[in-house]
């Protein structure tokens, strides 16, 4: 006999996000180049969309504007908690352990406050699984003609390399079989069922050492996004699958990054991606 389907209940779904905003204002956008004002304003869209769509949503702020943080205080059954450490890292395990407590969730999806149509389109896709105990951790995927499409060119063809690389190291080191589907590493947001095992995982630290010497290094701290987690559970064999989902970039962000676009951004890009790639082979060996 077929396991019966569950229902997909919205208030057994807790999204967890950080902000940071500290140049974000009121009213119309005056500049696409005001990098805080785009992404605060689709932060609080983001926030607004899950709400109506009965989510529970938990918000670690620091230091954003004085008016963004009132914004998000007058906002009803937000959880809005005032983040302990500027750094992303211990900021996101903060609001994910705050999520962890919440009795009737049974998904926390922890994702950037920005992707609007991550949380209007995509959410039941992401947790389905879950739900219906098929996984413990979900990765979603990014629909390939929706990624080229919305997205910058330069971030596209950045991401489709470093996922292929970071891909490939996973499954020559044993963490992946040949035949499984490559995990979308780079796009972000990951569904995690709330059980201990799991959730521990994501509010760990991993205590291994790098070169921090390295060129690579000069722009970006790999653990500051939450790629290590995934690998440790691949380790520990439990169930991380991917899931495709149609999310499109929101256009006043990728208007923004382009009007910002330039050699040095490139560089930080690539030093990011070469960054990421480094400190998963030195996890790997750690994890041996």
């Amino acid at each position: 006999m077929s396991q019966e389907k569950n229902i997909f209940n919205p208030s057994s779904i807790a999204i967890a996000m950080i902000t940071h905003y500290p140049k974000w204002y009121r009213g119309n956008m005056q500049s696409i180049k005001n990098t805080d004002k785009i992404r605060g304003d689709l932060a609080i869209e983001t926030i607004i969309k899950a709400r109506q769509q009965g989510y529970h949503v938990l918000v670690a702020d620091g230091q954003s504007s004085k008016t963004f943080r009132k914004t998000l205080s007058q906002m009803p059954e937000l959880n809005l908690i005032k983040r302990e450490s500027m750094k992303r890292r211990l900021a996101r395990k903060q609001v994910i352990k705050m999520a962890q407590k919440l009795n009737e969730v049974k998904v926390i999806v922890e994702t950037e406050a920005e992707k609007v149509s991550l949380i209007t389109k995509c959410i039941p896709m992401i947790t389905d699984l879950i739900l219906n105990n098929k996984a413990d951790i979900v990765v979603p995927k990014r629909n390939l003609e929706l990624f080229k499409k919305t997205y910058p060119n330069y971030q596209y063809e950045s991401e489709i390399e470093g996922n292929i690389l970071y891909n490939e190291i996973l499954k020559t080191s044993g963490f992946r079989d040949q035949k499984d589907e490559d995990l979308d590493l780079f796009f972000g947001p990951v569904a995690m069922k709330n059980t201990k095992m799991v959730v521990e995982l994501f509010l760990g630290n991993f205590g291994f050492k790098v070169d921090l010497n390295a060129k690579s290094r000069q722009f970006f701290q790999q653990d500051e996004y939450g790629f290590l987690p995934i690998v440790a559970a691949l380790k520990n064999k439990l169930r991380v699958k991917s899931v495709e989902v149609p999310f499109e970039y929101p256009k006043t962000q990728k208007m923004n990054e382009l009007a910002a676009v330039g050699e040095l951004f490139r560089e930080k890009r690539r030093n990011q991606r070469m960054s990421i790639l480094i400190d998963l082979l030195y996890f790997v060996q750690y994890l041996k």
